[in-house]
């Protein structure tokens, strides 16, 4: 019996065996015009089969959707992702993190297999030999959200049925222990603030562990900001780390200090210092009004702040073995906070958190002195 035509809008397929070079059938592919006006393509081992998805394929079309290019790659799709979805939607920082993730860690691995054929398995021997490799429980998140994003995408797009990361969690190393921030004790703070005195950036360290700011606080904080007479500093922007401003993450956020006289005093010197570089830069200077900018006056790159400043500050002070951060300052805030017995709500205002399990967080951490003060007032109490 002949096969009925089927009256279809997108164009009725055709189904044609596919060859080898001696002339063995190997297959079947078949073929339909979609309303896109595009020919779109099945195939399979055996004509039912064939005839099977492409009779599937015609009537999603029917509906709007598409099959994607069979052939169609793991990098050819993320390059396309990046440059068409996430370049301009995104912030400059996060951007260079999803083609990261792709350029190093994804296409290597996974980059030749075809978009349709990607599989939890193939996903989770990815994080498995980023694990062997020695790459960081976060390294491997950061990877598992770039791929999870860009999938959800092709799915969207109606390039593949279903999203491969589903269900795919990263795997925890044996030390895959979320890695606290370490806080400075008294000695180290004396140490590093001897080491960076008279330095252009010593009230950058000063105001960092007596404000508990965060770094795009500091590197976002204004003159405008700062009330020397009533010793006080206002939180009104962060300076992100692809150099441009944004607002505190949160309402709880911005808020209002109130500085020491160790703070003060430093900014009062870093006024004068600038006033001094300002005049020497001359007309290169470009006045943002920054308390800690570059040393022509434009927001300090993040990671130079780092790399070339508070490094080589570690080596000076003899700390640099101890794993410390530019965050490890504001922990360091925090800590102190919590050995000198000020309220968690208190904390929480002065740290900015709005979540106050945030502040607890850093307060049941607890230190030794700590302890041992805790010690003695169960001593007093039950004695």
């Amino acid at each position: 019996m002949a096969r009925k035509k089927r009256e279809r809008g997108n164009g009725q397929g055709t189904v044609a065996p596919r060859r080898n070079k001696t002339g063995k059938t190997i297959g079947f592919v078949g073929a339909f015009f979609g309303p896109d006006g595009k020919r779109h393509w099945v195939s399979a081992k055996t004509k039912t089969e064939c005839w099977r998805k492409l009779n599937a394929a015609m009537t999603d079309a029917d509906w709007g959707i598409l099959p994607g290019p069979a052939n169609l790659t793991v990098e050819s799709y993320l390059t396309s992702w990046l440059a068409d979805s996430v370049k301009g939607t995104v912030s400059r920082a996060t951007y260079e993190g999803y083609e990261r993730d792709v350029r190093h860690q994804i296409i290597p691995a996974l980059g030749r297999r075809r978009l349709k054929e990607l599989t939890p398995v193939d996903i989770r021997r990815l994080y498995r030999q980023m694990a062997e490799k020695g790459l960081k429980d976060r390294s491997i998140e950061y990877v598992h959200t770039t791929l999870r994003k860009s999938l959800k995408a092709a799915v969207v797009d109606r390039l593949i049925n279903q999203n491969p990361t589903d269900g795919v969690k990263p795997i925890k190393t044996p030390t895959g222990a979320a890695k606290e921030s370490k806080a400075l004790d008294r000695y180290q703070v004396k140490a590093l603030l001897e080491a960076t005195s008279g330095s252009p950036f010593e009230a950058l360290y000063v105001v960092a562990i007596h404000s508990g700011l965060r770094r795009g606080e500091l590197l976002g904080l204004k003159w405008a900001d700062v009330n020397l007479e009533a010793v006080t500093l206002t939180v009104r922007r962060s300076l992100d780390v692809d150099g441009t401003f944004k607002r505190p993450k949160n309402r709880a956020a911005k808020r209002a200090l109130r500085l020491t006289h160790q703070a003060v005093d430093a900014l009062k010197a870093h006024r004068v210092r600038q006033n001094a570089e300002r005049l020497q830069a001359g007309p290169r200077w470009r006045d943002h009004d920054l308390v800690f900018p570059n040393t022509l006056g434009k927001p300090m790159n993040a990671g130079n702040l780092y790399r070339r400043e508070f490094q080589p500050l570690l080596e000076r002070a003899g700390l640099a073995k101890e794993g410390f951060t530019i965050h490890s300052l504001r922990h360091t805030f925090a800590t102190t906070l919590a050995e000198k017995g000020v309220h968690p709500s208190t904390a929480q205002k002065m740290l900015g958190h709005s979540d106050i399990r945030m502040t607890l967080a850093v307060y049941t951490h607890a230190t030794d002195g700590m302890q041992d003060a805790a010690a003695e007032a169960l001593e007093e109490a039950f004695s």
